[in-house]
């Protein structure tokens, strides 16, 4: 009859004890969330994506360059038109319309890029005539710092993308100018002089030529 008895006290007790191991595990978890209730301690996060295209790409803001009509004047062997002398004088020796403008090349990308610039015709396929005469241009920073050497630097004087003074014949090959024109806002924009000499026995006509400015990634 003990034994019986042993047994039935045995197997109350076991069952009191997972009762008791429940009720405790019931009881902290409620704790656990009132406590994060009362105290803010639980977390939970988000997250934002998004992507930034890279552009390289620059743009003539000015793409023309127009003397309209105009001649020799009678006893002189040439005219020179020159769009970097400021006023009356960027015509001398004819009678073309004065333009001192220039072109102007904006880099409008997110991206530093190099500059060369090439002619569809040189002096002689442009004007035509006898020795006296030229096709030249010019490229200068048209803001400060737009151009730099390829490591940032201002350069040296003697850099052919700084020496402001150089003046170069128009080439059907290309030239390369600017190992980095950069795209900051405040320093993008380069600027393309044209200076012609125009001898008296110069083709008549409609003359004009494209100027390609090509370009491609740089550091």
């Amino acid at each position: 009859m003990e034994n019986k008895t042993d047994h039935i006290l045995l197997a109350l007790a076991s069952i009191a004890l997972i009762i008791s191991i429940i009720g405790a595990g019931i009881s902290y978890y409620h704790f656990g969330v009132l406590e994060n209730f009362i105290t803010g301690y639980a977390t939970s996060t988000g997250t934002i994506n998004l992507s930034i295209d890279s552009v390289v790409e620059i743009n003539f803001t000015t793409n023309n360059i127009n003397w309209s009509k105009g001649r020799v004047n009678a006893g002189s062997a040439f005219a020179t038109l020159n769009t970097s002398v400021h006023g009356a004088g960027n015509v001398t020796g004819g009678n073309w319309t004065g333009n001192d403008k220039g072109l102007v090349v904006e880099n409008t990308g997110n991206n530093n890029v190099t500059f060369a610039l090439s002619f569809g015709t040189d002096a002689a396929g442009l004007l035509g005539g006898n020795s006296n005469r030229s096709y030249l241009f010019n490229v200068t920073n048209n803001e400060t710092g737009s151009c730099t050497a390829a490591n940032g630097s201002a350069g040296g004087t003697n850099d052919l993308y700084l020496n402001l003074s150089a003046w170069l014949p128009a080439n059907t090959t290309g030239t390369s100018f600017c190992p980095r024109f950069v795209y900051y806002d405040i320093s993008d924009l380069l600027r393309i002089d044209i200076a012609l000499v125009i001898p008296y026995d110069a083709k008549t006509g409609s003359l004009n030529d494209t100027i390609t400015a090509t370009f491609s990634q740089a550091s």
